[in-house]
């Protein structure tokens, strides 16, 4: 499905970006893996995990190089996508999985452990969202178009429903979606398509969390995610734009986007806007079939 395609995976020296990095390079396509090697919070570096990677990959025939770099500096995103360009002529995709954790509950949680989750997930999406979209809006304008669409898959996650003690990871990956939504109607006339994936599965970044205790990575294991981004990376998914596709174990579905469930209407001009005693006498029929937070013990 990928066949004659360049594909930049960031944050591949592992998990579910390792697993996707393997399964593209499987369906045809050459693979830069970027990776800085940091831990889970973000401390340290090696160049081993990106490696490992390549190794891999090498190892069943396909075709990868390792780049290492911090995809919060926007100048390095910039380089990493003229290296690729240099070497290979082409991007045609781009999916970044890079990522860290600093959990604490929001009333505990210092500056640092917000500033730097932030920074790793919707800063360094913005970072590569920016490089690698002026490169392709560039080259559209000077070529009169493209040979094939390119696509650009943000990595964002379930926890932007909410979960406590991941605020700073919350809030991150609920702006990736408004970063994506907003990139895929502002690149669409560059034949650029872009999409959120929404994947859950056993890593090192989820083992500890109380939903993954006792599960299998056999049932729930990066391997069986990473059909989604190949899709979405692929020709199949030409035109599809601007959604977030979510997928976990053998669970498949497209998550919607925020909108109003139900509304209620009022003539200003007649009878003003609401007021919040009439809030309060509407809030049942407003809320009417749906369910809203309340607070229980399950919040």
């Amino acid at each position: 499905m990928l066949d004659n395609t360049v594909q930049i995976v960031c944050g591949a020296g592992g998990g579910i970006g390792e697993e996707t990095a393997v399964a593209m390079a499987k369906h045809g396509a050459t693979v830069v893996v970027n990776d800085l090697g940091v831990d889970v919070s973000g401390e340290g570096t090696d160049t081993k995990p990106a490696q490992e990677t390549v190794d891999r990959i090498e190892a069943t025939g396909g075709e990868a190089i390792a780049h290492y770099g911090d995809v919060t500096e926007l100048d390095y995103t910039e380089t990493l996508v003229a290296n690729t360009i240099e070497k290979f002529g082409a991007v045609h995709g781009i999916i970044n999985y890079a990522g860290i954790l600093r959990d604490s509950m929001v009333f505990n949680m210092d500056e640092d452990e917000w500033d730097a989750v932030i920074n790793v997930h919707l800063k360094g999406h913005f970072s590569i969202v920016r490089a690698v979209s002026a490169h392709w809006r560039a080259r559209f304008k000077s070529e009169d178009g493209f040979d094939r669409q390119r696509s650009l898959t943000c990595v964002s996650s379930g926890v932007t429903a909410g979960n406590p003690g991941q605020a700073n990871y919350s809030a991150a990956k609920a702006g990736i979606l408004g970063l994506m939504r907003t990139s895929a109607r502002e690149l669409h006339q560059y034949d650029v398509r872009t999409n959120a994936l929404w994947p859950t599965a056993l890593t090192r970044m989820t083992e500890d969390l109380p939903a993954m205790v006792g599960v299998e990575k056999e049932t729930m294991g990066p391997q069986l995610v990473s059909g989604a981004p190949v899709f979405l990376a692929s020709e199949s998914a030409r035109d599809v734009n601007g959604i977030t596709l979510a997928i976990a174990g053998g669970n498949l579905a497209i998550v919607s986007d925020p909108g109003r469930e139900q509304y209620l209407s009022k003539n200003v001009g007649t009878e003003g806007g609401w007021t919040a005693t009439e809030i309060d006498e509407h809030w049942e029929k407003l809320t009417e079939g749906i369910e809203t937070m309340r607070m229980s013990p399950g919040y």
